[in-house]
């Protein structure tokens, strides 16, 4: 099956302060993270094996951080199309991936999961994505994996349009940094488009967002701080029943994301706030109408301190995730027009505490390292619960030879269930939910297995192999055809594997991947959001003036799949960019094209 395609134009002007005219492209590193030093590397930006990827390394549509990182091994979009598209790693999406923006941890409650879509692909400089069994260390909503987001940074004041012909996307940046404070602006707006076999797809969506961030001294330390609102209409909201007999909407969407923190020798002090404000509106042609409002605050701190061991090298660290006036109401219209009473659908609280240390010891080479993580939950809504849980992982990595690298990681990681899946009793795109409040927390045991080869001349590959143990695990079920809840699964596994090669060959630069996943409950169903078998070769062809970058996926056909899932059919698809910049003038151009 090929995607339809879509012609992409860039460009971008520099206007004041562009010292550097060209950034190399290249794909998305194959990268190793040998953790020794505080624990500013290991928590704040991911302790263990994980990949990175940054605005120049990627050819995507670029709705949201879902398309970035869609492109690295273990990682696939899922659930819904458009600009809400969420994400699975290795077969964990929805809450059990944990997505923070520059260190703020983002919780939506929207049941596909916490895309982040509010922030601009535009306003991105860089995203890494943590797979590894170690992302235990940051305790419940990571039991998949983190994704870190580091919003834009730069120097001197850039334009950046873009034009997409397929969806009419239409998209102007403006950015500014100067004195280590960066302000930026940015203004989208799409059309529905279309799916590879022509069907339309509920994908528009306007959207305007702000960026503010800097940093300053203050006495011995410093301060940093960053400002992020956004606001969006009209989102669409793909789903396999529109426009026939269903059409899924946000009207409009509201975030405030706010944080400051202060560094000061070996202590780090963080504290943020986020606030949302969005609706839902779900259309039942000939039935009836659902609107649904969610406001909710989510607040927390985190303090780090350098910690030695042993002696090792680590640190220790408290943190404290707490959510505020998390409201839902839903107001249901019947088809003669009649309108019933607003009812709030989930009115709860919830605080979690989290105490963590971790350390690392080399002797030759051989290095040890190891973290440990307790947490306590409260919620409150209809009922109330007090949730207590242990984390934690152990390490063990060799360096045989130069250039080659083994690993071994064991990790215990849960996950509490959401206030919406205990609490929530109303409609969504997908169809009416019933919220259980008899939940169990999920816990999952993982093993990961690495190999690493990289020459002196630039050849690399990377082997991943992983098994995990579920138990408790969450899963949506049908009470009826228009009706889900939640239920835990007694026992699952999940197994899979990782492939990715990375070489020169004179002017370019290649990089060959390859994923596959099972998964089962007990009772041998697939479970769901696991990812694709899927193969990808991106090369780039770097010239003086000029860079060429190419990237194919292609994915089998997949029959088997999860309880709320379809089957996937085969696909290819194909992106091609060709850059270009003039260094006298500091103008830089791209043209792109998506099979």
């Amino acid at each position: 099956m090929l995607r339809r395609g879509s012609l992409a134009l860039f460009f971008l002007v520099p206007v004041a302060l562009a010292q550097d005219a060209i950034t190399p492209h290249a794909g998305p590193a194959l990268e190793e993270v040998r953790v020794i030093g505080s624990r500013d590397t290991a928590y704040l930006e991911g302790w263990g094996d994980g990949q990175s990827i940054s605005r120049n390394e990627q050819l995507s549509l670029g709705r949201s951080v879902a398309d970035w990182i869609g492109a690295l091994p273990g990682v696939s979009l899922n659930g819904q199309g458009g600009l809400l598209q969420a994400y699975s790693i290795r077969g964990f999406s929805r809450a059990r991936v944990r997505t923070e923006v520059d260190g703020v941890p983002i919780l939506t409650d929207r049941r596909a999961g916490n895309s982040a879509s509010f922030v601009p692909s535009a306003l991105l400089q860089s995203v890494r994505v943590d797979n590894s069994a170690a992302s235990s260390l940051y305790g419940s909503g990571a039991l998949g994996g983190v994704v870190h987001m580091q919003t834009l940074q730069g120097e001197g004041t850039t334009v950046e349009g873009r034009l997409r012909s397929n969806d009419e996307l239409g998209e102007l940046t403006l950015a500014n940094t100067r004195e280590q404070r960066t302000l930026a602006l940015s203004l989208r707006r799409a059309g529905d488009g279309e799916a590879p076999d022509g069907e339309p797809l509920h994908s528009r969506f306007e959207q305007a967002a702000l960026l503010l961030r800097g940093r300053s001294q203050w006495r011995d330390g410093t301060v940093e701080y960053s400002w992020l609102p956004s606001v969006g209409r009209d989102i669409g909201r793909s789903n396999s029943a529109y426009p026939d007999t269903r059409i899924s909407t946000t009207p409009e969407e509201l975030h405030s994301l706010e944080r400051v923190e202060l560094r000061t020798g070996d202590h780090l002090l963080r504290l943020y706030h986020h606030y949302q404000d969005w609706d839902s509106d779900v259309l039942r042609v000939d039935e009836r109408r659902n609107l649904t409002r969610y406001r909710g605050h989510t607040v927390g701190g985190l303090y780090l301190a350098d910690l030695a061991l042993l002696p090792g090298r680590g640190s220790w660290g408290l943190e404290w995730l707490g959510r505020r006036g998390v409201e839902i109401t839903d107001r249901e219209i019947g088809a003669d027009g009649v309108s019933l009473p607003a009812q709030r659908v989930v009115d709860g609280d919830e605080d979690t505490i989290g105490l963590f240390v971790d350390q690392e010891w080399s002797v030759g080479a051989v290095a040890l390292k190891g973290a440990l993580r307790m947490d306590r939950v409260a919620q409150s809504a209809a009922e109330s619960h007090d949730d207590f849980q242990p984390s934690g992982s152990l390490g063990l990595t060799y360096y045989p030879a130069t250039g080659w690298t083994a690993g071994v990681e064991a990790a215990r990681a849960f996950r509490f269930p959401s206030l919406s899946e205990r609490y929530f009793n109303g409609t969504t795109p997908r169809g009416g939910v019933l919220g259980n409040p008899d939940l169990e927390p999920e816990v999952r045991r993982n093993l990961d297995f690495s190999l690493r080869y990289e020459s002196d001349g630039g050849f690399a590959v990377a082997w991943n192999g992983y098994v995990s143990d579920l138990d408790n695990y969450i899963e949506r079920v049908d009470v009826t055809d228009s009706l889900l809840t939640y239920r835990n699964v007694a026992a699952a596994r999940l197994w899979g594997m990782e492939l990715d090669m990375r070489w020169r060959t004179g002017a370019l630069t290649h990089q060959l991947s390859y994923q596959w996943q099972q998964g089962e409950a007990d009772g041998g169903e697939t479970l769901a959001d696991l990812n694709p078998p899927a193969w990808r070769y991106y090369a780039s062809w770097d010239l003086a003036s000029l860079t060429l970058r190419s990237d194919l996926m292609y994915r089998p056909a997949r029959s088997r799949y999860g309880s709320d899932e379809l089957p996937l059919d085969e696909a290819l698809v194909w992106g091609l960019a060709l850059a270009g910049s003039e260094n006298a003038g500091g103008l830089s151009w791209e043209v792109q094209l998506n099979n």
